[in-house]
């Protein structure tokens, strides 16, 4: 969903959207080097020797420290440059620590403990600022999740502070990109996905990847876009990610502007299986594609029993009988309960900023980004609403 461009010129039918005691020791042993620890009447007597002891203990530790460390050298020098260059990868990719993962239908976070996704879309690409000082009423609402709409322009700086808010109010963070939002072009979807292997952009990615998610690109895929075609696509843009690297959870969004289902049940596991490391988390978008209520539950429950991994990645609701722009007349009550019954993610469109034509689906007052709007009220205090059924990931719990 974009909130400047992308509702211009759209074909608003059937597909239209833009859119982680001391206890006490009676012995302490460090080495050869032993220290008695004698506590009588509250007073600690050491003898003289021992001291001694624990000191040539700590010489002897510097001394082989810098004989490993002469060592290493040595080997960096002798080694083949092939050689070299595996090392150097084989400690760059220790430096990841364990992050978010699939298994199943579920997702789990680096602690290998369910988490369900209760999140919102926030435009940080177009409206930085209101979007950044809104994370604070954002997570005092409960929300777990914020997906960053954002753009291959968007600064490697700026990217960074805004997921390390996130991180700071206990929300996980995902990054998607709108660049490619409804282009049936294979080359624009990996001309998107390459922002994410820049330099500057790939450390954002390791410095964060406990918490971060990696939504590839937002609903890239018109309603020409088959099954086939959708499958060797993201095959592509998988290789292009783990190749240089990259092993978040990756978010892949479905075709038809993100509401066409199909291709996910049809070539999900294939595309699940061409992940070397089957952590692929898919999406499907709701709108005007979805106003029959029993398709919902349908098709939801059709992705779980075929146990695919799948959030509800964007949806609306039924503004003035489907009599909108989007023609959307969706159930979204729906939404809420097939999810939360499946233990689906969801994240409604969206916190606030839409333009004119879409303001509709801002889910607070636009004067102040925190007053619930109708929409804001329903999907956060509603029943299997996000305040309700939202908690946070177990990596950020003591």
């Amino acid at each position: 969903m974009t909130i400047n461009e992308a509702f211009i010129n759209r074909n608003f039918s059937t597909n239209a959207r833009h859119r982680t005691k001391i206890r006490n020791k009676e012995s302490l042993k460090f080495g050869n080097c032993r220290t008695n620890l004698i506590i009588s009447n509250c007073t600690c007597k050491y003898s003289v020797d021992l001291v001694v002891d624990k000191v040539f203990c700590i010489i002897k530790l510097i001394f082989l420290f810098l004989c490993l460390s002469n060592l290493l050298q040595y080997i960096m020098k002798k080694l083949p440059l092939h050689f070299t260059l595996l090392l150097y990868f084989l400690i760059s990719a220790s430096t990841y620590s364990q992050g978010f993962r699939v298994s199943g239908t579920k997702l789990l976070d680096a602690n290998q403990q369910v988490f369900i996704i209760r999140g919102v879309n926030v435009p940080f690409i177009w409206l930085f600022e209101q979007s950044y000082e809104s994370l604070e009423t954002i997570g005092d609402m409960g929300v777990n999740t914020i997906r960053i709409v954002w753009r291959t322009e968007g600064s490697a700086g700026k990217l960074d502070s805004v997921i390390q808010r996130c991180v700071d109010l206990k929300m996980i963070p995902i990054v998607e990109l709108h660049d490619a939002t409804g282009s049936p072009s294979v080359d624009k979807l990996l001309a998107t996905v390459a922002y994410y292997l820049k330099p500057e952009i790939e450390a954002v990615i390791a410095k964060y990847h406990k918490y971060l998610l990696v939504n590839l690109a937002n609903e890239w895929g018109d309603q020409e876009v088959n099954s086939a075609v959708w499958e060797k696509a993201y095959e592509r843009a998988i290789d292009t990610l783990r190749n240089a690297g990259i092993r978040s959870t990756l978010v892949i969004d479905a075709p038809g502007w993100g509401q066409d289902i199909a291709p996910i049940l049809e070539k999900g596991q294939q595309v699940l299986d061409h992940d070397p490391l089957k952590n692929i988390l898919f999406s499907i978008h709701m709108y005007g594609n979805w106003n029959n209520s029993a398709d919902i539950q349908n098709k939801l429950t059709e992705a779980y029993n075929n146990a695919l991994p799948l959030i509800v990645g964007e949806f609306g609701y039924n503004y003035r009988n489907g009599n909108n722009n989007l023609h959307c007349k969706v159930d979204h009550a729906a939404i809420l309960n097939t999810c939360e019954d499946l233990g689906y993610g969801y994240m409604p469109w969206s916190w606030s900023g839409n333009n004119e034509i879409n303001a509709w689906l801002d889910m607070t007052e636009s004067g102040d980004w925190k007053t619930l709007t109708w929409w804001g009220e329903e999907v956060v205090e509603g029943k299997n609403g996000i305040r309700r059924t939202a908690k946070r990931a177990s990596v950020f719990k003591k």
